[in-house]
């Protein structure tokens, strides 16, 4: 290998290596601002576990893929040299990286890629990071494996052995049995016994790094978190709208004023993946902001949170739940399913009388948001007099549309260092707007766009991997043919393709319709009518339709 390519490639390592370290490092700081009740044992030290995890990441990689042909090349020594000088800041050559690197061999062995990817599995907020840690690692793995310009049978059979292990760790078959400690001094226990555990006591005070910052700025931040939605115009409206009159009722309580009673109990109610637990997120932030709660963390669970297996256990369990919720939010996803059609089920009504109680007693200390189905949210709440006259606030939340879809489809690939061709995003809106069509109450919504992303990568792994040649292009870029949706056969989805219309836009000057070449999604344009030049990233497949 030249020394022209051995730049480029010493070169886009860095990027990787760095994108590794902050990936876990950014990561580990939300945690411990947003979710500190979480987070088991010291805050401190679970960023300095983070940091380990990362450096433990880029070990395995390396190592696991070095081994595969039992060769240690030149180039891989100038990636060993360039890791070390990432991971502890020594730059080695000759004997000392030998010794440097036979230490790595040996770190590797004591390593598994559940341990390396547990907070990821065990911690909720942060499953949306699941696919940066899959991207970093099978960049890197490819740029190991074919850093010499050959990709071998044993490299290759490597890369894919390593991106099933990683994918298996990440999306365990039973994920509540996960077995992955987060430190070597604790007993391996499940994250379900650990969460169980971390409900049972009271969330810890703020830390510095959220008590530095004022209500104002930490409103501000929460508000544009809730502004950078996708979709959810009506949400964000009545959110802001609920923002406004918490903010008006503190400013008459300051002014020694009356004050109307507040009930902070409501209902989100829509299909799956219409972002309830992502605005219950945020409104728990405007509530701590707003100084309405004392903290505003937020505490998720469902009907096995609350309800018991046995007689006398389920009270007793609901209550210790609302005690780690107290000073912020109580999510209680798929609410209806506490009390069964059949009203037989004496566990669930227990679960609700308890519920009932502690949403009075601490009404000034507790936003319970129930969350679920519309039709059978509403039955619930009817079916109870005491839940319909605390819960008075309902937001509805409506399916994403397929243009909807592609941008969260975007937000993911500008996340992931992605970028997504034109053709690409056509056959996105064109298999879309076929599920949208089709869509029942089942339909994934984010969900769908998320899963979407996911399949699209590991598509393009497999590009990656059948090609011994390795360009920065090749590791970031996502085509036509990478696109891989659930529930849309290629076949199919290119059939739907050479049917659909061409995109739809509105131009920004004259605001008269343009139909556009797929290829032009995402690129600069000019009107026909007036010349302006504009890039339109998504369409409308319809007529009616007024979206670009």
């Amino acid at each position: 290998m030249n020394s022209t390519e051995t730049t480029r490639l010493l070169g886009l390592l860095r990027r990787v290596l760095r994108d590794c370290s902050m990936l876990y490092e950014r990561c580990g700081k939300w945690m411990v601002r947003r979710y500190p009740n979480l987070i088991e044992g010291d805050t401190q030290e679970f960023l300095e576990l983070m940091d380990d995890l990362h450096r433990g990441l880029i070990i395995k990689v390396y190592v696991d893929i070095v081994r595969a042909d039992d060769r240690w090349s030149a180039t891989e020594k100038q990636i060993a040299a360039e890791m070390i000088e990432h991971l502890w800041g020594n730059q080695l050559r000759g004997a000392e990286l030998r010794e440097a690197a036979t230490a790595l061999f040996s770190q590797a062995d004591a390593l598994t890629w559940e341990s390396l990817v547990a907070p990821f599995v065990r911690y909720p907020p942060l499953e949306d990071s699941k696919t940066q840690v899959e991207t970093i690692a099978m960049r890197l793995g490819n740029l190991v494996a074919k850093c010499d310009g050959v990709l071998r049978p044993e490299e290759e059979t490597a890369l894919h052995t390593m991106q099933q292990a990683i994918d298996m760790a990440l999306r365990p078959a039973h994920p509540d049995q996960v077995l992955a400690p987060l430190s070597g001094d604790k007993e391996a226990h499940s994250a379900q016994a650990q969460q169980q555990e971390q409900q049972e006591e009271a969330p810890p005070p703020r830390t510095s790094a959220e008590t530095d910052l004022s209500r104002e700025e930490r409103l501000s931040q929460a508000l544009k978190e809730l502004d950078e939605l996708i979709g959810l115009d009506s949400v964000k409206e009545r959110v802001k709208s609920y923002t406004n009159f918490l903010k008006l009722q503190e400013q008459r309580k300051q002014a020694g004023l009356t004050t109307m009673p507040i009930s902070l109990h409501m209902s989100f109610v829509g299909n799956p993946g219409t972002g309830k637990t992502t605005v219950a997120r945020i409104l728990g932030q405007i509530l701590g902001a707003l100084g309405t709660l004392n903290n505003g963390h937020v505490v998720e669970t469902d009907r096995s949170g609350l309800v018991a297996e046995y007689a006398g256990q389920t009270g007793p369990k609901t209550n210790k739940l609302c005690d780690s919720a107290l000073n912020g939010v109580l999510f209680i996803d798929e609410a209806y399913s506490l009390i069964d059609t059949s009203g037989e089920d004496a566990y669930g009504r227990e679960a609700v009388q308890s519920l009932l109680k502690r949403m009075e007693d601490n009404r000034d200390q507790l936003a319970v948001i129930l969350a679920g189905y519309e039709k059978e949210m509403e039955s619930l709440i009817r079916s109870n007099p005491g839940l319909s006259s605390r819960v008075t606030t309902t937001i509805v939340f409506e399916d994403y549309s397929p243009t909807d879809l592609g941008k969260i489809f975007e937000v993911l690939c500008n996340q992931n260092q992605y970028e997504l061709l034109g053709e690409a995003r056509y056959l996105l809106l064109v298999g879309f707007s076929y599920l949208y069509q089709k869509r029942d109450r089942h339909f994934g919504n984010g969900r769908l766009a998320r899963n979407t992303f996911e399949d699209s990568v590991r598509k393009l792994a497999d590009r990656i991997a059948r090609s011994s040649e390795l360009t920065e292009a090749l590791l970031t870029r996502l085509s036509a043919e990478d696109i891989s949706i659930p529930g849309i056969s290629n076949e199919l989805l290119i059939k739907l393709a050479d049917q659909a219309p061409l995109p739809l836009v509105l131009c920004t000057a004259c605001k008269g319709r343009i139909r556009i070449q797929p290829r032009s999604l995402g690129c600069r344009i000019k009107c026909p009518k007036c010349e302006e030049i504009q890039v339109h990233p998504w369409a409308s497949l319809a007529e009616d339709e007024a979206a670009c």
